[in-house]
């Protein structure tokens, strides 16, 4: 049986979700209370600053990540501070209590910490591309402002409290400038954050602003449901930081989408602010002559917006298919070079590889370079054809290159002549990995048995030629002397 997704599985979600409806329960059916909600969200601020601080640890090697997760530790930190002197004030004067101008102030500067954070991560785009993303994002951000100003804003204009009036404008400014950082980072492709965390976030941060102001509009002024709005959104900032960090620690879970190349997010904007004109006109009891030019204006943006996505498809497969056709090039290249680089029996790199990795070596650091052959091969070929020595020779590269290091180098220079490059190896520990490697390529070979002959020789890697004929030489020494022995014997 298939195991759920880890989001599914882990605790800490299930907890937030449990805590969701505890929350939904206690405010609409039970006694409620501000100072716990006001208690429930510093603990929430503190959940932001232990997960943050746990995803800037996890993204150790990237510099803009972590920044960005630091300075959320610090927004994390300002919010507990704030929220924390409010849950006391609201304890000791009662729930009438106004919220004070340092709580006030420091969501506000913590709001202001975030955008400068998202503004200062990097983009992945440059020129027309940038371009486009601006425009995309002013696009989003002016159905945000719409919204605002009717949902927030607007709500407050005949507030009797000036505070009241200053405070909504405040914060739904700082709302604009916050959903632009979000839009930059989602439509650029660079967010430290997967698209899932990111959506949940926008939500949650979105709902912060809009959620109490827009139960006012919908079913009226109810401070308990106002308070499981906020909470709620609260509690959806927090779990997409832990959904973060699931994802993180299990890459196999998820994998992260492929950037878009166009965004329907700016018509999502439009359609949602098509549709508040809608239900504004049906608000203020609008003549039929108005809501016909406002059915016109909606059709007209749908045709419209209906015909630039078709467009959109078809680039998207067009440029799909090009990338599938340079993903087919570039396999081929690989291949291509492969074949140039490597001997075609033993897959062991060739002559060519064997320059290249040479002038790739320090040039100040010392190398040895191993020349051997298999002696009694010629034998085994002629006797037993070239099918024979083939499969001896493939033999023979394996363990060849099952005995060196994975530093080291394996060549097949030509015939049954092979070569290693050891990098940073003495003239001594060379010589034993030949004697080690002499006896592993003297094992008999499915009933064939040859033996091999070791040169060694060690200098600096510029001086390629000059070692393999120093290597060659020895090898040839040691050759010589084994057969005087063996007559001798």
């Amino acid at each position: 049986m298939r195991r759920p997704p880890a989001l599914l599985r882990d605790p800490v979600l299930l907890g937030m979700g449990a805590l969701a409806v505890a929350v939904v329960g206690w405010y609409l059916a039970g006694p409620g209370g501000s100072v716990l909600s006001w208690a429930i969200q510093t603990g929430l601020d503190v959940c932001v600053i232990v997960f943050s601080r746990r995803l800037h640890a996890l993204n150790a090697g990237d510099r803009p990540a972590r920044r960005f997760w630091r300075g959320l530790t610090v927004v994390g930190a300002m919010c507990a501070t704030g929220d924390g002197l409010q849950t006391v004030l609201v304890a000791r004067g009662g729930p009438g209590t106004p919220i004070s101008i340092v709580q006030t102030s420091l969501v506000v500067c913590s709001m202001t910490v975030v955008v400068i954070i998202m503004l200062r991560h990097p983009l992945g785009d440059t020129g027309r591309l940038r371009l486009r993303l601006w425009l995309d994002a002013a696009t989003v951000l002016a159905g945000v402002a719409v919204l605002l100003w009717y949902f927030a804003l607007g709500a407050h204009l005949d507030s009797p409290r000036i505070a009241d009036r200053v405070l909504f404008a405040a914060m739904s400014v700082v709302m604009l400038v916050v959903v632009l950082g979000v839009l930059k980072l989602i439509l650029s492709g660079t967010a430290p954050f997967t698209r899932l965390a990111g959506v949940a976030g926008c939500i949650g941060v979105a709902g912060t602003a809009l959620g109490s102001a827009a139960t006012i509009i919908i079913i009226g002024s109810n401070p308990r449901v106002e308070t499981v709005a906020s909470l709620l959104s609260c509690l959806l900032v927090v779990a997409s930081l832990r959904m973060q960090e699931v994802q993180l620690r299990q890459p196999g879970e998820h994998a992260r989408a492929p950037r878009r190349r166009t965004s329907v997010m700016p018509y999502l904007a439009v359609a949602v602010t098509e549709l508040l004109l809608m239900f504004a006109l049906g608000a203020t009891g609008a003549d039929p002559r108005l809501w016909g030019v406002a059915a016109g204006v909606l059709l007209i943006t749908l045709l419209v917006v209906t015909r630039q996505l078709v467009a959109f498809h078809d680039n998207n497969r067009l440029l799909t298919s090009l990338d599938r056709s340079n993903a087919e090039l570039r396999q081929l290249h690989e291949e291509l070079r492969h074949r140039a680089t490597h001997d075609t029996l033993t897959g062991l790199a060739n002559r060519a590889l064997l320059a290249e990795h040479m002038a790739a070596l320090p040039p100040d650091g010392g190398v040895s370079i191993l020349v051997l052959d298999l002696d009694g091969f010629k034998q085994v070929n002629d006797h037993y054809g070239h099918h024979a020595g083939d499969a001896l020779l493939v033999a023979a590269a394996r363990r060849l290159a099952a005995g060196i290091g994975e530093r080291d180098l394996a060549v097949r220079l030509g015939g049954d002549e092979f070569a290693v490059v050891l990098p940073g190896s003495t003239p001594a520990a060379a010589r034993r990995l030949a004697v080690r490697l002499a006896e592993t390529l003297s094992e008999p070979y499915d009933g064939a048995l040859v033996g091999a002959s070791i040169g060694v020789a060690s200098g600096a890697p510029s001086a390629l030629d000059a070692l393999l004929r120093d290597a060659d030489a020895d090898m040839y020494r040691i050759k010589t002397a084994r057969k005087a022995a063996s007559v001798v014997a």
